[in-house]
């Protein structure tokens, strides 16, 4: 034993001699590799590798992760001290939830309440938060904030954890959990929560009002039960008239003509709240208009009546448009309040609606104001006009210096250096953080750091958020170049339609995963890539630039020969499916393309189409094209499906 002590000393003893040497002339490359080795070690902190290391990693941006994976290893009151300076240290930093949660957890399994208030922060846990308030109420069984913390933990529509089961029987006891409350979290759970809930919290109302959640669970289950008027006795009808109204904004969206007459049967019997009314006009009135219903013109009148949002004027100019009713057109126009008046869609179609009542010289106008600003509907109006579109490309000159010292500061560091190990989570968790530290001005500085990064979706995001939108090479990046040229030349698309593709899907983020379970930069399903290939893909080789790119223009071409070479519904089945475009057609008669596209259904289809038409306009000028492709797309015309 004597013998192997000494050995590891003199190992010991050489190493921190030559470690002593090697903070001063390690690079940066160095100390990543060494980096990857702490952490492997970080279990181990007192093994005399792990402490050269660590002294190797002196100065090194992501050291403190290092630290984290230990203290988090060893959440113990002996490390008390060191937690708490760490805590301190990061404090909101994604260094600070991780331990901090170990910690609390820690501290409340060993029964230390005043360390546990001292070290505790709100992180969205709702067991940390459940012993956040018993801890309170055990010390002042009035205490307003955990009284009303209880509440807020206990009214929503899913269970919770079992660590709250002791303060909601303290809560109880206190008197605090009402039938109003049950009746609140019942209606939570039925609509949009969970519904599983339901069965329990309706053994905690009184026995008279029982039959109430089974009205919720028959009515979550089947909307159509709500046109039986029969299966609502009247009994308690505020509660009751809460479920029907419920089950109405359901049955509109598949059933137009029996929630209509249910709707009309009920009022005569249910006294609906001015709200209910409100509701229910809204959402009749939409998926009305979504569907060219003959009813939609009343229901939209109506539910203008009761206060006309941007969305519900924004169909109701929708609904005309189909119609071809200028005159009415240009009068909601004039209806809809100044400020939102002033949003594009209204400026265009005003111009238009003049155009077709044959006020030319005012539609012109209008489409000339239009013109100068670089969006899809300004694009349109230089398409009308037969004008060059305008870009209002006004690129950023930021002093080095300004971005030097953003790039000093230590969350920035460590963002930068997790993109260099390749931990793209890790590095974007670091951004975000850094982003809430700094004022509007540097918002934009560090937009221009990402981007010299070339990290073009934070700089994309960062440019949004700062409000400076005209930097366009930054905003609108061209990388993968090689990859995108080949591949659109081999399919026959349009490389800069493939870059606004991936532009709107992605923001050039390699590794995007969306909750649907698309992947990559041209967020393609792995059921799409096996489709295309005829064989088992793997998904993470969708998150490889070069095969994304390989297959999603493979993909973009085979919708251009499901929809006979047509741009546009190729773009909306990008998003939609191909199946559902076909459905958007008319059935009869062509219709212009730019009321086609006002009148899609789904809302995120029709942002994304406008979106993707105005980013190619983009790119085919920064490609060095000249030609405004909306002066075709301005005359263009959707024809009936085949």
């Amino acid at each position: 034993m004597i013998i192997r002590y000494l050995f590891w000393f003199v190992i010991a003893t050489v190493s921190f001699s030559q470690a002593g040497l090697a903070t001063t002339s390690l690079d940066r490359d160095q100390q990543r590799k060494l980096f990857i080795k702490a952490q492997r070690l970080a279990h181990n902190p007192n093994s005399s590798a792990f402490k050269i290391l660590m002294e190797q990693l002196e100065g090194y941006p992501l050291k403190p992760y290092v630290e984290l994976k230990t203290l988090s290893k060893f959440p113990f009151m002996a490390n008390k001290t060191r937690i708490g300076d760490f805590l301190d240290k990061y404090e909101a930093s994604p260094l600070d939830r991780p331990l901090r949660k170990k910690w609390l957890i820690y501290l409340g399994k060993q029964n230390q309440p005043e360390l546990f208030l001292h070290f505790y922060r709100d992180m969205g846990d709702a067991a940390l938060d459940c012993k956040y308030a018993e801890i309170l109420l055990k010390k002042n069984s009035f205490n307003a904030e955990a009284l009303a913390m209880t509440e807020n933990l206990w009214v929503v529509g899913k269970s919770q954890p079992n660590d709250c089961d002791l303060l909601f029987k303290q809560w109880q006891k206190a008197g605090k959990r009402t039938s109003q409350l049950v009746w609140k979290r019942m209606s939570l759970a039925a609509d949009g929560g969970d519904h599983s809930l339901i069965p329990y919290l309706k053994t905690l109302l009184p026995k008279e009002q029982q039959y109430l959640a089974e009205l919720w669970l028959k009515v979550r289950r089947s909307p159509s039960y709500v046109s039986r008027s029969s299966n609502f006795p009247a009994k308690y009808p505020i509660k009751e008239t809460e479920i029907l109204v419920y089950g109405l904004k359901r049955l509109i969206s598949n059933d137009r003509d029996l929630a209509l007459r249910s709707w009309e049967k009920l009022t005569s019997q249910f006294t609906f709240s001015n709200e209910q009314h409100k509701q229910i006009s809204h959402r009749f009135a939409i998926f009305l208009a979504l569907a060219n219903h003959d009813e939609a013109e009343v229901w939209l009148e109506k539910a203008i009546n009761y206060e006309p949002d941007a969305e519900l004027l924004r169909w109701h100019l929708a609904h005309e448009l189909r119609k071809h009713n200028w005159q009415q057109v240009l009068d909601i126009i004039d209806f809809v309040p100044a400020e939102v008046a002033d949003e594009n869609v209204f400026q265009y179609w005003k111009a238009r609606a003049y155009e077709k009542v044959g006020a030319k010289k005012i539609a012109d106008e209008g489409l000339r104001k239009l013109a100068k600003q670089r969006h899809y509907y300004g694009f349109l109006a230089s398409g009308k006009l037969s004008e060059v579109a305008t870009l209002n490309d006004n690129p950023l000159l930021i002093a080095k210096n300004d971005i030097d010292e953003l790039a000093r500061l230590p969350s920035a560091q460590r963002a930068l250096e997790f993109r260099q190990l390749g931990r793209n989570l890790s590095a974007r968790r670091e951004w975000y953080f850094l982003q809430s530290q700094l004022t509007q001005p540097q918002k934009v500085i560090a937009a221009v750091l990402a981007s010299q990064q070339n990290w073009h979706d934070q700089a994309i995001f960062g440019f949004s958020n700062s409000g400076y939108l005209d930097d366009l090479s930054r905003r609108f990046p061209m990388p993968f170049d090689s990859q995108l040229q080949s591949n659109a030349k081999k399919n026959n698309i349009d490389v800069a339609w493939a870059y606004a593709i991936i532009r709107r899907e992605s923001s050039f983020m390699p590794d995007a995963a969306s909750h649907a379970g698309a992947l990559g930069l041209m967020q393609l399903m792995p059921g799409t890539a096996r489709y295309l290939t005829k064989k088992k893909v793997e998904k993470n080789s969708l998150f490889n630039p070069n095969r994304n790119v390989e297959l999603g223009t493979q993909y973009m071409r085979y919708l251009m020969d499901k929809m006979d070479n047509n741009r546009v519904l190729v773009t909306a089945s990008y998003n939609a499916g191909w199946r559902k475009v076909q459905q958007w057609q008319p059935e009869t008669g062509n219709m212009p393309l730019d009321l086609w596209i006002e009148t899609i259904p789904y809302k995120e289809t029709r942002n994304y189409v406008k979106a993707v038409l105005a980013y190619q306009q983009i790119y085919s000028q920064h490609l060095g094209g000249s030609e405004n492709l909306f002066k075709e797309l301005a005359n263009m015309e959707i024809q009936p499906k085949s």
